[in-house]
């Protein structure tokens, strides 16, 4: 009977300290990472931005995405946000006590973080043609048994390419194409570095209408701000027929920035595009073609 009741004790204690070591292992505390204040974050004036490819940076985010890695840098969770989400701008988690490195994304448009999310070091988003503007931060965090409360706002990962025609587009001139060469649609969110392996082409294209003929703009927004931008624009007719090219000098993006390159249709064989940069957002920059 004795050493029925020492087993017996012994398995009570054995189921004891599982019970209490779970406990500890499970808890978790509240992470409330608040990016409410969305408007703060977008700089520019819509009188300066007609173009509809970038218009869209008007507006509030569409997507916000929320990446939680551990102190070894182990990938912990992730989780989306969409527009339709409540609160949007608000993400809420459970973590256990710890340090950890979140990272938030936000776009106008999709990016794509991928699934075989490992570690913070190796983790890369991709960046979409529709993508639009995208806004990145990277913060420590050290959860305690207060939880954590943080605000914050984003720094805009993109610049914007914008070509302006400061003469009147002739009417046989149906459609006007800027292709860009040398886009880099990935960055490390940990260094918030684009990878200079993968390089892509963005194409955007624009109608032309009596109420733009005479004064035309166009842009792309960019992420790649390592290596010079090629742009080739190219104006067609109503059959899609090509009626004359430029390729306009090699242009360097700048994150937080617009690059205006202007030039005149009438001067494309005598004059180059003047390519400055300026800022409705921090700085403007004009270049010549």
């Amino acid at each position: 009977m004795k050493k029925y009741s020492v087993f017996l004790f012994l398995i009570l204690l054995l189921f004891s300290c599982k019970d209490s070591s779970e406990d500890v292992i499970e808890a978790t505390y509240p992470v409330v990472i608040s990016v409410k204040n969305l408007s703060g974050i977008l700089p520019g004036s819509k009188s300066a931005l007609t173009f509809n490819s970038v218009d869209s940076l008007l507006n509030k985010f569409g997507v916000i995405n929320f990446l939680v890695f551990d102190a070894t840098g182990k990938f912990v969770r992730h989780k989306k946000q969409v527009k339709e989400d409540k609160p949007f701008g608000e993400i809420s988690d459970e973590l256990k006590v710890g340090q950890y490195t979140v990272v938030l994304l936000a776009s106008t448009g999709e990016i794509s973080v991928g699934t075989n999310l490992t570690t913070l070091a190796v983790t890369k988003i991709s960046s979409l043609a529709a993508s639009g503007d995208i806004f990145y931060k990277k913060i420590s965090i050290n959860v305690t048994s207060q939880g954590v409360k943080e605000s914050l706002f984003l720094d805009r990962m993109t610049g914007c390419v914008v070509v302006k025609i400061e003469d009147r587009i002739t009417d046989n001139i149906k459609k006007v194409e800027l292709q860009v060469e040398n886009e880099t649609p990935y960055f490390n969110i940990n260094t918030a570095e684009v990878d200079l392996i993968t390089k892509e082409e963005r194409l955007v294209a624009e109608i032309v209408t009596a109420s733009n003929r005479d004064s035309f703009d166009l842009g792309l927004l960019l992420i790649n701000n390592q290596i010079p931008i090629i742009a080739n624009l190219r104006f067609l007719d109503a059959s899609n027929k090509l009626i004359v090219a430029k390729r306009l000098p090699a242009i360097t993006n700048i994150r937080g920035h617009w690059v205006s390159a202007e030039g005149k249709l009438s001067e494309f064989a005598s004059a180059g595009f003047t390519i400055g940069y300026n800022s409705a957002w921090l700085d403007t920059i004009v270049v010549r073609f």
